[in-house]
C-alpha cells in the first residue's frame, strides 16, 4: 500500500513536471516578447528609375500587399489566441493536478499517520510478542534445562545401575573363574588320578604285551620251524609226489603201450580168425552154388550177408552186381544154401561176421 501511494506521488510529480517544461519550451518558442510587426510598415522602397509607371498596376499591388498583411495579422491573432487559450486549458489542468497533488499530499499524511500508528501498534505487537516469545524461550529454556537435569539423573542412575551390572557381572564371573578354576583343579586330580591309573595300566599292558611278544616270538619261532618243517615235507612231498606221477606217467604209458600192443595182436588175431572163416565161408558158398546155364566164365559179384546167432542166414543182398542178374541171384541163393555157415567161437570175431560183405568169386 505504501509502495503505490509513492508510486502515485511520483507519477503525478513527474507527469506536473513534464507539462510545466512543455509549456516553457513552447513559451520560449513563441518569444512573447516580440511586438506583433504593423502591417501597414511599409518596406523602404527602392527608386526605381523607371521611365512610364501605370498606377492602377501600383494601386493593386499595394492593395494585395495589405490584404496578406491583414490575413497574417489575423492569423497570428487566431494563433495567440488559441495560445491562450491552450495556456488558460493549461493553467487549469496545473491547477487540478495542483489540486490533485496537494490531496495526494493529504492522503499520503494520512495514509503516513496510519501507517506510523499501525507501525507503532506493530512495534507494540511485536514487542509483546517479543516479551512472550522471551518468556517462552525463558521457559523453554528452564524445560530444557530440566529435562537436561532429568536426563543427567537417569543418565546417572543408568550408569550407576550398569556399573553395579558390571559389578554383578565382574562377581558372577569371579565366581564362574573359581568354580572353573576348581572344576579344572579337579578334572586336573582326575586326569592326573587317570593317568597314574593308565600309567599302571600301561605298564601292566607294556608288561603282558611283553609277555605275549615273548610268547608271540617263540610261537613264530616255533611256527617257523613248523613251516620250514612243513616246507620241507611239502617239498619232499611234491618231489615224491612228481617222482610218484613222473612214475605213474611212465607206468600210464607202459600200460598203454602194452594196451596198444595187446588191441593189435588182438585185432590181429581178430582179423586172423575173421579171413580163415571168411574163406572158409566162402569155400562153403561156392560149394552150394551152381552155374546157370547162360553164366559166363570169371564173373563175380559183393555180397552182404546178415547172420543170426548160430549162423543161419538172415538176409542177402547184392551190393556191387556182376552184371548178371542170374549169375547174382545164383549167388544168393548160394548163401541162403550154405546156411549154417561157420562162425567162429571168439566174440569178436564172430560179431564181425553179424554183418558182412565178401566178394563173391566161384572161379
Amino acid at each position: 500500500m505504501k509502495h503505490n501511494i509513492v508510486d502515485n506521488l511520483f507519477a503525478g510529480a513527474s507527469s506536473l513536471v513534464l507539462h510545466v517544461v512543455l509549456f516553457a519550451m513552447f513559451i520560449i518558442g513563441m518569444d512573447l516578447t516580440s511586438t506583433p510587426k504593423p502591417l501597414a510598415q511599409q518596406p523602404q522602397k527602392e527608386i526605381v528609375q523607371a521611365t512610364v509607371l501605370d498606377e492602377t498596376l501600383v494601386e493593386e499591388e499595394v492593395a494585395r500587399l495589405e490584404k496578406l498583411e491583414q490575413e497574417k495579422k489575423n492569423a497570428e491573432k487566431e494563433r495567440q489566441q488559441k495560445v491562450q487559450e491552450q495556456l488558460e486549458e493549461t493553467q487549469k489542468e496545473l491547477a487540478r493536478k495542483e489540486q490533485e497533488y496537494q490531496d495526494m499530499e493529504e492522503r499520503a499524511r494520512i495514509e503516513a499517520e496510519q501507517r506510523a500508528k499501525a507501525a507503532e501498534e506493530e512495534k507494540q505487537r511485536i514487542a509483546e510478542l517479543e516479551q512472550q516469545r522471551k518468556q517462552e524461550e525463558e521457559k523453554r529454556l528452564e524445560a530444557e534445562k530440566q529435562r537436561k537435569l532429568e536426563e543427567e539423573r537417569k543418565q546417572k542412575v543408568e550408569a550407576e545401575r550398569k556399573q553395579a551390572e558390571i559389578e554383578k557381572q565382574k562377581v558372577e564371573a569371579e565366581k564362574k573363574r573359581l568354580e572353573e578354576e576348581k572344576r579344572k583343579a579337579e578334572a586336573e586330580r582326575k586326569r592326573l588320578e587317570e593317568e597314574k591309573k593308565k600309567a599302571a595300566e600301561e605298564k601292566k599292558r607294556l608288561e603282558e604285551e611283553k609277555r605275549k611278544a615273548e610268547e608271540a616270538k617263540r610261537k613264530a619261532e616255533a611256527e617257523k620251524k613248523r613251516l620250514e618243517e612243513e616246507k620241507r615235507k611239502a617239498e619232499e612231498a611234491k618231489r615224491k609226489a612228481e617222482e610218484e606221477a613222473r612214475r605213474k606217467a611212465a607206468e600210464s604209458d607202459l600200460q598203454r603201450q602194452l594196451e596198444q600192443e595187446q588191441q593189435e595182436r588182438e585185432a590181429r588175431r581178430v582179423k586172423g580168425v575173421v579171413d580163415q572163416y571168411s574163406l572158409m565161408i566162402q569155400q562153403r558158398v561156392k560149394r552150394y552154388w551152381l552155374r546157370p546155364a547162360n553164366a559166363q566164365s570169371g564173373l563175380q559179384c559183393t555180397v552182404q550177408v546178415s547172420l543170426l546167432p548160430g549162423g543161419d542166414v538172415k538176409n542177402v543182398k547184392i551190393v556191387k552186381s556182376s552184371g548178371n542178374a542170374v549169375f547174382d541171384r545164383s549167388a544168393e541163393t548160394a548163401v541162403y544154401k550154405a546156411a549154417p555157415l561157420p562162425q567162429p567161437s571168439d566174440p569178436k570175431a564172430a560179431a564181425e561176421f553179424r554183418n558182412f560183405q565178401f566178394n563173391f568169386k566161384p572161379e
